[in-house]
Formats: structure tokens, sequence, C-alpha cells
């Protein structure tokens, strides 16, 4: 049995995890070792990719698997497997030079058990803040998944300037693999719900007023992927992840291309990528707070078509900042606002379980758009078309934002006493 802390220390649990597991967005730098014509690896762009895609779809199906496990069996136990599968899985991805088929290896170790793991150990933190902070939930989730969004200021600057240049890449990938099993079992260890019944103090929930909101419904996964509401909504996640993925997931590339931003200076961007991107889950969490998610979708959409026509015809390294800042602050924002609406949608008693599916969508929209900005960048030259991709998607999920609702109550029919035989 997890420790009794004050709520307050959930958030900083939470925060500290997805901070470590936030790793997984610096990829580009070790990809740009991997490709580096220099290095001793000599992979291809697509090659380097790889690891990284088939991590993110990991990610998503150890959402899916986490999710029915915390509803059963509490965020504790399923944060410390978490723990244990991406500390190994970085530690194994070490030994992927003495292999012979060392991008299969890397790929199976990083992006496979590394992948599965930070779904696995991502999930529980999220849904414990929701359980703790039921009046400010699009809030809650979004301080604790700003750690994510933060991660790669610290990550990418310390792995990119220190540790792989003295450590190698290698013993940089065993070094981050026990820090992080230790970091995050650690972590995992006092994630606790509340007993049955808890509330907050009767303050708080006075001063939430009329703006709280609550589940329109408490559903079964089995019921929720059988409704409309599920499916809009994951369609939203899904064009909401790819519209910003394309610009976000090559951001030092797009400022040097499109801003003519200097090579010594390419982690401007980067950096400023990152803020937007934390800052986002928290802000738009809030506002989910007190306009809906559903709402706060609407705004979000327009937020991201406005980022990506600034890019589309963005010719200084200021407009591109702009473009990329707009986008990384709603790409964070999804990931705040995206569990509120499960809960919203379809209830906090099987929200774990829900959002793991629903996040299934987030996992498309990423490897999608990781190949597809790739694809036309390399086709046409420019990342200029996937703007225009994006733009499109960002219109698409401000129509579809206005349809998407939550599922109707299923009407209970009472079956009519049948009268006695006289």
């Amino acid at each position: 049995m997890a420790a009794k802390l004050p709520r307050a220390a959930y958030l900083v649990l939470g925060f500290v995890m997805n901070l470590t597991l936030g790793t997984v967005y610096s990829w580009s730098v070790i990809s740009t070792t991997l490709t580096s014509k220099t290095g001793p690896y000599g992979y291809d762009a697509f090659q380097a990719n790889v690891p990284f895609a088939v991590a993110l779809a990991m990610f998503s199906i150890g959402m899916v698997f986490s999710g029915r496990l915390v509803d059963r069996h509490g965020p504790r136990r399923v944060a410390m497997v978490g723990a244990i599968l991406v500390g190994v899985g970085y530690m194994l991805s070490s030994l992927f030079t003495i292999t012979p088929w060392p991008l299969w290896v890397l790929t199976a170790t990083f992006g496979g058990i590394a992948g599965l793991g930070i779904g696995f150990a991502y999930n529980p933190p999220i849904a414990t803040a929701i359980r703790w902070y039921p009046v400010r939930k699009g809030l809650a989730s979004g301080i604790v998944v700003m750690g994510f969004g933060l991660s790669p200021v610290l990550t990418a600057t310390v792995v990119s300037w220190w540790m792989i240049p003295v450590l190698t890449l290698t013993t940089t990938l065993l070094v981050l693999g026990a820090v992080y099993l230790v970091v995050l079992l650690a972590c995992a260890s006092f994630l606790r719900f509340p007993e049955p019944g808890w509330q907050p103090p009767d303050k708080i929930v006075a001063a939430a007023g009329k703006r709280t909101w609550q589940p329109a419904a408490e559903m079964t996964t089995r019921e929720v992927v059988r409704t409309s509401s599920f499916w809009g909504a994951w369609v939203l996640y899904a064009l909401g992840t790819a519209g910003g993925f394309m610009a976000i997931g090559n951001a030092g590339k797009i400022a040097s291309e499109i801003g003519h931003v200097p090579t010594e200076l390419l982690t401007i961007p980067v950096i400023l990528l990152a803020i937007f991107n934390s800052s986002g889950r928290p802000l738009f969490g809030r506002v989910a707070d007190v306009l809906t998610p559903k709402r706060a979708l609407l705004v979000m959409y327009t937020v991201l078509l406005a980022g990506m026509g600034i890019l589309s015809f963005a010719n200084s390294d200021l407009l591109v900042y702009a473009g990329i800042g707009l986008t990384g602050l709603v790409f964070g924002g999804f990931l705040a606002v995206m569990p509120a609406l499960s809960t919203l949608f379809f209830g906090a008693k099987n929200q774990a379980a829900n959002y793991g599916v629903l996040f299934t969508g987030y996992g498309l929209g990423a490897v999608v758009a990781l190949f597809v900005g790739a694809l036309v960048r390399t086709e046409t030259g420019s990342y200029l078309y996937a703007f225009y991709l994006s733009a499109f998607l960002a219109a698409l999920g401000i129509v579809l934002s206005f349809g998407v609702r939550p599922p109707k109550p299923v009407a209970v029919k009472v079956e009519r006493p049948v009268p006695a035989q006289a």
C-alpha cells in the first residue's frame, strides 16, 4: 500500500515521472548521431526514425493495456511495471552496436520495450491526478503532463552537449536507463487513488461554483467504443496530433530552411517549442475546466490554424518562432484536454481504460505525421505543403468540433408487472 501524501504531492510525482518519460521527444538528438556522415553508424533519415516511430506506436498500445490495469489494480503497480520496462528498454538499447542486426535491436529495445513502458508509466499519474482533483480535472492533468513537454529542454541539452560527446551514444543510453529506472520506481511507489467516497474540501467545491462540469455518463470501455461520441473524439485527437506533429517534429529543420536560422542557433526553436508545448498543457487544461473540454478543442483548433497560417507565409525567423510557438502550445494542450474530454463524455470510474483507448488516436496521428512530413519534404523540397496539409486538418477539426457530443443517456426500459390471474 502506497503511503498517504498531501494531494498536491501526486501532481509533483506525476510531473517528475513525465519529465523522464518525455525524453522520447529528444530522439532528434539521437537520430542526428545515427545519421552523421562522420559518425560510426551511417543510417539514413528513414532508418533513424524507425525506432522512434515504433516507440510512439508502442506508447499508444501501452496506454490501452495500462488503462484497464490501472482501473482494476490501481496506479502504483502499473506505473512500477512501466518504470521497469522503460529502464530495461533503454539499457538494452545500449547493446545494439554489438549485435548482427543493430537497427532491428535498437527498434525492438528502444521502440518496443521502452516505448511500451512509457505507455504503462504515463497513464497512472494522469488517472491519479484526475481522481484527486475532480473539480480541476483539466488543470491537474495539464500540470502532470507538463513535465513530458518540458523534458526536451533539459534532456536534449544534456544529452547533446555533454553525454553523447563525452560518454558516446551507447553509454548514454545505458546511463539514462539506469537513472530512469530508479527515479520512475521511486515515484511510482507513492501513487495511489483516494479512498472510495473521498471528496475535495467543501470550500474548493464552492469556489468552483457553476463552472464545474460533471461527467455526462459512466461507461465501460466496451460501451465507449460502440458510441459515435468516442470515434468523433478519436478522430479529433488524431487530426490535432497529426496537424501539430508535422511542424513540431521538424522544428529545427523548419527554422533553418524557412527562417534562415543559423546552425549554431537551432537550439532556440527547439527550446521555444518545448516551453510552449509544456505551457499549453496547464493553460488549455484550465480552459477545459472553465469552458468544458469540447469548447477548449474548438479554441485549440483555431489557434492551430493560425499557427499553420503564420508558418505558410513566414519569411523571417521571428514569424517562424511565432508559428512554432503557437503550434507547440496547441499540441501540448491536446494532451491535457483529451483526458478531461474522456472524463466528461464517459465518466471517471473507468477513465484510465477509456482514455487509454482514446489515446490510440494520438499514436496514429503522430506516426503518420512523422513519415508524411518527411515524405512531403523529400518530394517537394520544402515543408510548405506540410503546412498547407496541417492547416486543412485544423480547419477540418474546427468543423468536426461542433458535431462531437457526449453519448446520449440510455433509456432504461421498465417492465410492467403482469396482473395476477383471478
